[in-house]
């Protein structure tokens, strides 16, 4: 049976949730993500941020003002370029493959897991089916692991068809200052 846990302080979404995040504003992105990361510390939970050196660098200057060395602990940090990147172009079973492998370092009965990730690439001709086809199959992931995630897209590399598309995908729908549930998602078994 699902539960409900925070999101942030103010948000309660169930324990499995896969959220798409399209932000505009980096200030308010890093806002956004620490107050993700916090409500996470505060109950308990490891969180996987993968990010861009740049973003984390803002993020990673609060993560030392905000939290103990201890809770820091929590915190896994991968760096989205290498992430993505790292077996060449944007290959969807190398990326989930690889975050099974991250999950898996700290995975234990009594520890659950969030996710924040920056999904970054390089351009390419059939991004758009790829991105559809990686997000499909990172909502099964996400369930099939009993995790929080949230995939994060600037807004400006998104075209209004590709967010419709991965609205199926995704529970919820969240932007730089709102929080919705995606009226078009459909879970795949």
């Amino acid at each position: 049976m699902k539960k409900l846990i925070p999101l942030t302080d103010y948000l309660h979404v169930h324990d499995t949730a896969h959220i798409l995040y399209f932000f505009e504003h980096t200030d308010s992105y890093v806002n956004n993500m620490m107050a993700y990361i916090k409500a996470g510390i505060e109950r308990g939970h490891h969180l996987f941020v993968i990010e861009n050196d740049h973003i984390y660098a803002m993020a990673e200057q609060k993560i030392r003002t905000l939290f103990s060395p201890e809770q820091q602990q929590c915190i896994h940090y991968v760096d989205s370029s290498h992430f993505y990147r790292c077996y060449g172009d944007f290959h969807i079973d190398t990326i989930l493959k690889h975050f099974d492998e991250q999950v898996a370092s700290v995975m234990k009965a009594d520890i659950t897991i969030r996710s924040w990730a920056h999904v970054e690439w390089r351009r390419l001709d059939d991004i758009v089916e790829t991105l559809e086809e990686y997000e499909r199959q990172s909502d099964c992931k996400v369930h099939d692991m009993g995790i929080m995630a949230v995939c994060a897209y600037a807004a400006s590399d998104i075209s209004a068809s590709l967010l419709t598309k991965m609205m199926r995908s995704h529970e919820y729908l969240m932007t730089d200052h709102e929080f919705v549930r995606s009226s078009l998602y459909r879970r795949e078994s």
